[in-house]
């Protein structure tokens, strides 16, 4: 077997940096590949899979057995990588980060801060219209491995200093971010999801705990509730609480559907404020405060924003039709299906229809709470979603499980004739929520993604353009 190298024999290689690349997908002639794996069989199968095309060299760990004149393994691949990435871009940890996890409202509070902090900031999540990370083959994630941030931060304007994230459960379990230092972190709350891949909730929790402790987040945040307590707990009590009491940190005082009063480390601010949405002024409240505690806005500044903020695509976004208003939104889950049929109902007083689906090959368990949820609705459509590789009628089957029989209730597997249905049956008196897909301008069939925007069908339907 080759030899094992050390960082001294690697600064020895003179390497272009420019043909680094961190995925077997991605390489090209001459490329580099710099990779490890926890898992050294998976490492080994990567590492073959380059040798078989057109790679320069593969830097990567002692874990690897492969044995081959391009495969250089280090001792010390960590201080390798670490190296790799600064020589990429020199000044991605000079940087501020910001971190929100949660099981629901990351993106709405991740899109909120980052529209707080200004033009000096960036956006990296679950939407991503600007194609940040187009120079990669790699399947976008929620949120992107290291590799690819510092990638995609080095290509970008120079002037931007802070960095939003969305952190995933699922990133913080496979290490994605490791080595990144966040400023100020934020936790919205936790409820049943991704059980396919945590066994359980406790372990689904123990995931998120990772973003909070000292050695990642300088500071966090989080909304009150059962997990934000026991979070708190867990790492001494520094937490930032946010709720409406005199308890809080940060107290909600009073909101209406376009103004807000709250207090903030003693002081009080009243603003218009243009959004709306279950649960939005506690997501739009930890922003703020993730803002305002991380000093990197005074709060003379945050306040001019507040009534410039609004709703992120796909997040409680609302088309007025003269028949009834028609709400696309990406809730997902139980919990955030009963609350925004709640909220809808309560704004607007009138009957709910909500047509919705279960995405294929994921959490199969919450389908039936899901059918449970949604029976806040009068009217209740079930439909296709991101079905992949399950049946769709089974996956409409498990949802029916939770649904009483004497709800009103159809299937209607197509999702564009389910959301016209839904559209043709508002009379003036009634709210249609279409939900669960809410930004994502592609669905997952079997094996092939075709064109589907909710937003989008919606318009068509209506005839707008």
């Amino acid at each position: 077997m080759d030899k094992i190298y050390n960082f001294e024999q690697y600064q020895g290689l003179n390497l272009d940096y420019s043909l680094i690349v961190n995925s077997t997908l991605d390489i090209k002639h001459g490329s580099i590949l710099c990779i490890n794996n926890e898992d050294a069989d998976k490492l080994d199968y990567l590492i073959n899979q380059a040798l078989k095309k057109d790679v320069d060299k593969i830097l990567t760990s002692s874990k690897s057995k492969i044995s081959s004149e391009k495969v250089f393994r280090f001792g010390d691949y960590e201080k390798v990588f670490d190296d790799v990435l600064y020589n990429i871009y020199p000044s991605y940890k000079n940087k501020t980060y910001f971190g929100v996890t949660g099981t629901n409202g990351k993106t709405t509070t991740a899109y909120l801060l980052n529209s707080l902090l200004g033009d000096s900031s960036i956006f990296v999540g679950t939407i991503d219209d600007d194609n940040l990370f187009e120079f990669t083959n790699e399947k976008h994630l929620t949120t992107p491995k290291l590799f690819n941030l510092v990638k995609m931060l080095s290509l970008l304007d120079k002037n931007i200093t802070n960095v939003v994230l969305e952190v995933s459960s699922h990133a913080l379990t496979q290490k994605r971010l490791n080595g990144l230092h966040f400023k100020m972190s934020g936790f919205t709350n936790l409820s049943q999801d991704h059980l396919d891949y945590h066994n359980s909730m406790e372990e689904y929790f123990q995931a998120k705990t990772k973003l909070f402790n000292k050695n990642t987040s300088e500071e966090f945040a989080y909304i009150v509730s059962d997990y934000g307590e026991k979070l708190n707990a867990l790492y001494d009590f520094r937490g930032i609480s946010i709720g409406n009491t005199n308890d809080n940190k940060v107290q909600l005082n009073s909101y209406s559907h376009n103004s807000i009063d709250f207090d903030i480390d003693g002081v009080n601010i009243n603003s218009k404020l243009h959004i709306s949405g279950p649960e939005i002024i506690y997501n739009f409240l930890l922003a703020f405060s993730m803002a305002y505690y991380s000093k990197v806005k005074d709060i003379g500044e945050l306040k001019k924003q507040i009534p410039l903020l609004k709703n992120p695509n796909g997040r409680y976004e609302v088309i007025n039709y003269k028949n009834g208003e028609i709400i696309v939104d990406y809730s997902h889950t139980p919990e955030a299906i009963e609350k925004v049929i709640k909220y809808t109902k309560e704004r607007y007083r009138k009957d709910v229809i909500v047509v919705f689906g279960a995405g294929g090959n994921r959490d199969k368990s919450k389908r039936k709470f899901m059918g449970e949820a949604s029976q806040y609705a009068d009217k209740i459509i079930i439909t296709n979603d991101n079905p992949r590789k399950e049946d769709q009628l089974d996956i409409s089957k498990q949802i029916l499980e939770g649904i009483n029989l004497k709800k009103n209730v159809e299937v209607v597997l197509d999702r564009r004739e389910a959301i016209s249905k839904g559209v043709n049956l508002l009379d003036g008196n009634s709210t249609l929520l279409v939900l669960g897909r809410g930004h994502e301008k592609f669905q997952e069939i079997g094996d092939k993604l075709f064109q589907f925007a909710d937003i989008q069908v919606v318009k068509e339907v209506l005839g707008i353009k």
